[in-house]
């Protein structure tokens, strides 16, 4: 239904270039709306209506109906930037693939509109959930556009390439307006974390990792710590 739109929401704008999925709560029932000033059409958490309308909420909107989170999942969208669209095909209607809706109970109705955007390169839940539903494999290194100093890869465009993921929220979310697609934008107050040494923002981010099977090699390792000198020589028995 190309009239029909989800909404989702973030804290973390730069975050959006990298979007693969929307989750839904199993459990939840979304509401259709008619936006009474512009016209549109929104799906919505029918309990999270305040976030969009804060004062009068009936006033501004028309119900149109309701739909159960299992009748939306694996619903497709359009994404709202094309960059990492060439590398992740959607895939046929329940294939998986990305730019779909997925379910999973961690989404919550205390905040947002019910609907959670997801970077899985970005997000521990965003991975879980979406290796789980298939929207990404385990080590897939193109849901992260994002290097080691932090900076968007050449993967990403519209003069983004380059620069510091942080410094450049104010710009997506300008890209995002002048594509039609933000409904509101806010300031939020929320934790977030800083490096203790710096004071410094922090990013999530997948990093490559390995680790060792010690079980398979444990009697090996203990008998070449009976054999090595330990100083101070308690630490032999650690």
């Amino acid at each position: 239904d190309p009239g029909l739109s989800v909404l989702a929401w973030t804290t973390t704008p730069w975050t959006l270039p990298s979007n693969l999925a929307l989750c839904a709560n199993p459990s939840f029932t979304y509401a259709e709306i008619r936006d009474i000033a512009s016209g549109k059409r929104y799906l919505i958490l029918a309990a999270r209506l305040s976030q969009l309308y804060p004062k009068d909420a009936s006033k501004h909107y028309e119900f149109l109906g309701n739909h159960t989170a299992a009748s939306l999942a694996n619903r497709r969208y359009s994404p709202i930037f094309p960059f990492l669209a060439p590398s992740f095909h959607p895939g046929a209607e329940g294939e998986g693939g990305a730019f779909r809706i997925v379910l999973d109970d961690y989404v919550g109705a205390d905040a947002g509109t019910g609907f959670v955007h997801m970077a899985p390169g970005f997000g521990e839940d965003d991975y879980r959930v979406c290796v789980a539903q298939k929207v990404v494999g385990k080590e897939d290194p193109r849901t992260c556009p994002v290097d080691k100093e932090g900076r968007f890869t050449e993967v990403i465009g519209e003069g983004l390439a380059g620069r510091r993921v942080k410094e450049c929220d104010k710009d997506i979310i300008k890209l995002v307006k002048e594509a039609g697609r933000l409904v509101q934008s806010k300031t939020v107050m929320h934790s977030y974390p800083f490096c203790w040494r710096s004071e410094t923002p922090l990013i999530y981010r997948t990093v490559p990792s390995w680790f060792v099977d010690v079980e398979r090699i444990k009697d090996r390792l203990l008998a070449n710590n009976a054999q090595t000198e330990w100083i101070p020589a308690f630490v032999k028995e650690k």
